[in-house]
């Protein structure tokens, strides 16, 4: 299923008013979808100097950019909206882990989505993104930048985000090997310590991976900070990463009239093994039958296979 069919199924779009963020020229929900609202943190025009060199999102073979109708700049998503709100959606693709402050944000979305109003966010699974060599962000990583007031990226973050940077193979981590992915450009280490201290001294902005999560991680996380009581909403549904995919799905429901222990308890779960480890590689093919005949002969006459033999030489 693609990530438009997921966001469709999850949001409902027809006959309902929706924002969208971030989508440039590929948006989820679509204008004859239903009534949705663009939202990015600069205008339209801002937006194709920004992404001048990239030809995906400019380039005379890519898709046009979408009209913004809510600058975020400065301001909240609420504050955008004014009269709009409440909406009774918020989509948003491959955001959520560049915001600093995601307890913070999730405020700002809530706060624009009536009671029952869903958050569709599409988060990428660190396993498989050049974020493979960085531990799961915890509950403390998100608390503490909240109760700091981060509005920017802080100089922890840029630095795991700059010293763990790894070129990944996708397709051979999914088939069990690549656990040894290459750094993404030279003198990682000494290229984090400097933007580290240029952000700790003079605040300069980085975009970057904030927060990173595995499908079980994120449960743990926001499970925890619902039970806290601060974020208004329960995890409705999860959709964990597929074979040779690179993102996982999460629709959160706002349900603010109901007590956090309610929120929480409403969690789903994941296998461990299978959503938060890496994946194993596949098992041998079995043995063909002359194979398994000439195996039963020889260990008639040795006592042992051929693996066994070699043990005891």
């Amino acid at each position: 299923m693609t990530s438009r069919q997921r966001a469709l199924d999850a949001v409902q779009p027809r006959g309902r008013i929706g924002v969208e963020i971030g989508p440039l020229n590929r948006p989820l929900i679509r204008r004859d979808d239903g009534e949705i609202l663009y939202a990015d943190h600069r205008t339209t025009a801002d937006l194709r100097t920004k992404y001048a060199t990239h030809p995906d999102v400019t380039g005379p073979d890519a898709a046009p950019l979408m009209e913004v109708d809510l600058v975020l700049e400065g301001r909240t998503l609420a504050e955008a909206l004014g009269h709009r709100a409440p909406v009774d959606y918020i989509v948003a693709s491959h955001v959520m882990e560049h915001v600093a402050d995601p307890i913070g944000w999730l405020g700002d979305m809530a706060a624009s989505l009536r009671e029952g109003g869903v958050l569709f966010l599409a988060v990428p699974d660190k396993r498989f993104t050049f974020d493979f060599r960085r531990a799961p962000s915890t509950t403390g990583d998100l608390v503490a930048h909240h109760l700091a007031g981060a509005t920017t990226t802080s100089p922890a973050q840029i630095f795991e985000h700059t010293a763990r940077t790894a070129s990944v193979d996708l397709v051979a981590i999914w088939a069990g090997a690549g656990r040894e992915p290459p750094p993404l450009f030279d003198n990682q280490l000494v290229s984090a310590l400097r933007d580290a201290r240029l952000v700790a001294e003079t605040g300069t902005y980085f975009d970057a991976h904030c927060t990173v999560y595995t499908p079980v991680s994120f449960l743990a996380v926001f499970g925890e900070l619902i039970a806290l009581d601060l974020i208004p909403f329960e995890i409705a549904a999860i959709a964990p990463t597929e074979h040779e995919q690179l993102q996982f799905y999460v629709s959160l429901r706002k349900r603010a009239a109901a007590s956090p222990a309610e929120r929480a308890a409403a969690t789903p779960r994941l296998d461990l093994r299978r959503h938060h480890d890496l994946p194993e590689p596949p098992p041998p093919p079995p043995l063909g039958w002359r194979a398994r005949v000439a195996l039963a002969w020889r260990v008639l006459r040795t006592g042992r296979s051929t693996q066994d033999a070699g043990a005891h030489r």
